[in-house]
């Protein structure tokens, strides 16, 4: 996978606005987006690799892969990814702009992949975004079916990739996917 440097920038611009909600921070906002680029495009490559089927637009189906994944990192963790990449749609959201050629693009435009993660992390914990709902970011009449949205993605994972996945390795990345990078490494001998 190859990734620009002008998307790393344009990351970094975006988070570095004076502007974050409260529930966002500057890394939420890089580390999001970043996370969820390298995830959906896995997704494309799992659902060739793996003949997965795919009904519907598999632009969505990877979006969903990308979104999955993240809500199984741990709950501190997948807020943080998962409010992260719902920033990066932001503007779409805010000034909808959208010229009518990008309904025609095979991803989705940017509000619904803002709302359709918002949807699918709610889903998944509605405790842990109940706020997303209370803040108004997800809108209480999609909120109410994503229990169902979250439970489709869930079982089709499940049901399709799951037998692929090593269950070992998926306990070690789990437990050590995300090291505190602040901390002193340990040297040799001391």
């Amino acid at each position: 996978m190859t990734v620009c440097y002008e998307f790393l920038a344009d990351l970094l611009k975006n988070a570095l606005e004076q502007t974050l909600p409260s529930i966002i921070t500057q890394d939420d906002a890089i580390l999001g987006p970043f996370m969820d680029v390298f995830l959906h495009e896995t997704g494309h490559a799992v659902f060739d690799q793996l003949k997965v089927p795919v009904l519907g637009r598999e632009e969505d189906a990877a979006d969903l892969f990308s979104a999955y994944i993240m809500l199984q990192l741990g709950k501190e963790d997948a807020r943080r990814l998962i409010l992260g990449n719902a920033y990066q749609y932001k503007e779409d959201v805010v000034n909808p702009q959208v010229p009518l050629t990008k309904y025609s693009d095979g991803h989705g435009i940017p509000a619904q992949r803002f709302f359709n993660v918002l949807c699918i992390a709610y889903g998944a914990d509605q405790k842990l975004f109940a706020d997303v709902v209370e803040k108004g970011y997800l809108p209480k009449e999609r909120a109410e079916g994503c229990d169902v949205e979250y439970e489709q993605a869930a079982f089709a994972f499940k049901t399709l990739i799951g037998p692929y996945i090593d269950r070992k390795l998926k306990k070690k990345v789990l437990a050590t996917w995300m090291r505190d990078v602040s901390a002193r490494p340990k040297t040799h001998g001391k």
